[in-house]
């Protein structure tokens, strides 16, 4: 480091703190002096009030021709004035000899004020008042001589004065800090003028060994100051240069994390990422679509506070920590409510970073539900199909056999005699040829293609009159019936069938509805270019144990039943392009959601609006 005499700045620099600690020195002195006046200010105040309290207790005693006034005066004086003693003591000959004599103040005037001495009250024998303050106590006292009678006597007047103490206290403290400031001013500016010019003296070598600046420049500030500039101006060059390097590969991330976040958006997989403190970092909208969450407040939360509805996959993410293993595609079914499930395809693999060093997990989900539904219902038409296959050459014989049975019967029936158990055998046989030849008929309808003759109708009045047939009906059943439709709803469809269909639902609802004020509610509606007819009933409801079979032909829970209601009435409404739910509370009724699209169909823009044969 240069070394040398102090330069000019460092003299500027002392002068400085020296000016500095001159004004604080007489802003110190300046602050005890107001201080002090107003002490004094308020002693003189205090002084005058007792004076003129100590006048009244005067003028009372010639007024009342006593000293010993009356209680009501004495209150009346020390209320007005804010007293707390007021006292008439009289100039005794022993008394006056005593303080000539320079003993001590007798018991008397001491219960005035204990810090009153003789020297003080030498005044009040040459009719002159006394004021008594003691510094840093509040009480205040006024000794005022009076004569009266040809005798002498002083009033004694005592008061309380926070605002004077306080003053005082604040003074003596003042002063005590005041003096105190002042040493540490003093040696923290003589330190700060050293350690001020230290780092200058650094700046200045380092720039003189840089070569940025001349060591025998007479300003040497001036001179530091044109460096340090020159170095600033190359510094924003460079600075102006980054930011554009910056700004460029800011830019080039964002397009990607833009590309990155379509990608995630588009996919129907669905997608979570965890940090390392299992929090979830990232979710995209196929997987909070698919576990029905909010993507924005699941973010940032533990994941078992945001997954805590599906305990099935915390599990899977516990065994993924647990093993340090990638899981691989694991089956697993969710529960999303009451009743309603997904089944999942589950995949849960590290997140590394470019180092290889585990930063999370990631989550993949497959929501094979819609998959597994539409596996279900390839089987069920490939069932379909084989029963068809298989049983249509065997029901066109029975169709034939029942014929043939039903004539025979007929025929014997006319021989026998009217009476008799031949005769009531004979009916029976007919009636049971009869309703077989009935099954095997309602059997090759649902078993043969449908040929749909489409056209366009109105689905709302459609269900009105579905609604009045079943009133009509059931008289003993209350139907209820409301929509939201608008004037008329158009759908392209077969009259004759869909209205077969959805009043074979209805009929059946209408079958089950409860013992005890049988009802049945029919509500319709729009929803997403769909028309909803819903149908509830107040029945026993399906048991848990037939629900997966009240589709399957031939199987029916009522006794009387064929067995080929619902499934007909599916068929029909798949055909139309439709969808038929059901969703049942044992106790509590079933309810039925028929669902149709509105508008033309495509098939019946191809044929025209001819009949189109649409097969199973």
């Amino acid at each position: 480091m240069l070394k040398g005499k102090p330069h000019g700045f460092q003299i500027e620099v002392r002068l400085g703190l020296a000016l500095i600690i001159l004004v604080l020195v007489i802003l110190n002195f300046a602050s005890h002096y107001a201080l002090f006046r107003i002490k004094q200010s308020l002693e003189d105040q205090l002084k005058n009030e007792l004076t003129e309290a100590a006048v009244v207790v005067s003028d009372f005693i010639s007024r009342y021709k006593t000293t010993a006034l009356p209680d009501s005066a004495i209150s009346r004086i020390t209320s007005e004035y804010s007293l707390d003693k007021v006292a008439i003591i009289p100039l005794t000959y022993d008394r006056v000899i005593a303080l000539n004599s320079g003993k001590e103040p007798d018991s008397t005037i001491l219960g005035i004020d204990n810090s009153i001495t003789t020297d003080k009250l030498l005044p009040i024998l040459h009719n002159r008042p006394v004021f008594s303050h003691r510094r840093g106590f509040s009480q205040s006292s006024l000794l005022f001589p009076v004569e009266f009678a040809g005798s002498k006597y002083m009033i004694a007047a005592t008061r309380q004065s926070a605002i004077l103490s306080s003053a005082e206290n604040a003074g003596a403290i003042l002063i005590f800090f005041g003096l105190l400031g002042i040493g540490i001013i003093v040696y923290v500016a003589a330190r700060f003028a050293h350690f001020i010019t230290i780092p200058f003296e650094r700046l200045r070598d380092k720039a003189v060994q840089s070569g940025r600046m001349d060591a025998s420049s007479g300003d040497q500030v001036a001179s530091l100051i044109n460096s340090y500039e020159k170095i600033i101006d190359d510094l924003k060059q460079k600075e102006a240069e980054l930011m554009r390097l910056n700004e460029l590969t800011t830019r080039r991330a964002e397009d990607l994390e833009v590309y990155n976040n379509y990608i995630l958006k588009s996919i129907s997989t669905g997608i979570i990422t965890l940090d390392r403190e299992n929090k979830l970092s990232s979710i995209n909208h196929a997987a909070a679509g698919i576990l029905e969450i909010q993507s924005e407040q699941a973010a940032g939360h533990d994941y078992l506070t945001a997954l805590k509805n599906y305990p099935g996959l915390c599990r899977l993410i516990e065994d993924f920590w647990d093993r340090h293993r990638p899981i691989n595609n694991r089956e697993m079914t969710i529960k999303m409510g009451d009743r309603n499930s997904r089944a999942l395809v589950v995949s849960i693999s590290p997140l590394v970073n470019s180092r290889g060093e585990k930063i999370g997990l990631s989550l993949i989900l497959n929501d094979q539900t819609e998959f597994l539904k539409m596996q279900e219902e390839l089987e069920l038409n490939k069932r379909m199909a084989s029963l068809g296959e298989m049983s249509a050459g065997l029901a066109h014989q029975l169709r034939n056999s029942t014929a043939a049975m039903v004539g025979l019967a007929k025929l014997i029936q006319k021989r026998v005699p009217n009476e008799g158990n031949a005769h009531e055998n004979m009916r029976l046989l007919l009636k049971e040829a009869l309703d077989a030849s009935a099954l095997v008929g309602r059997f090759l309808d649902f078993a043969r293609p449908l040929s749909l003759e489409l056209d366009n109708i109105d689905f709302s009045a459609m269900m009105k009159e579905i609604a009045a047939v079943a009133r009509e009906k059931h008289h003993d059943l209350d139907v209820n019936y409301e929509d939201s439709f608008p004037d008329m709803v158009e759908i392209s469809a077969d009259s004759l069938l869909l209205k077969q269909a959805i009043g074979n639902i209805v009929d059946n609802a209408c079958q089950a509805a409860g013992i005890g004020g049988k009802r049945i509610e029919i509500k319709c509606r729009i929803v997403g270019g769909r028309a909803e007819a819903i149908i509830t009933d107040n029945g026993p409801g399906i048991p848990e144990n037939i629900r997966e079979n009240i589709f399957t032909p031939f199987f029916s829970g009522s006794p009387s039943g064929s067995g080929l209601g619902l499934p007909l009435a599916r068929k029909i409404i798949i055909l139309h392009g439709g969808h038929l739910k059901f969703d049942s509370r044992v106790g509590s009724g079933t309810t039925f959601a028929i669902s149709i699209p509105v508008g033309s169909s495509p098939i019946m823009a191809e044929t025209g609006g001819k009949s189109a044969l649409i097969r199973s």
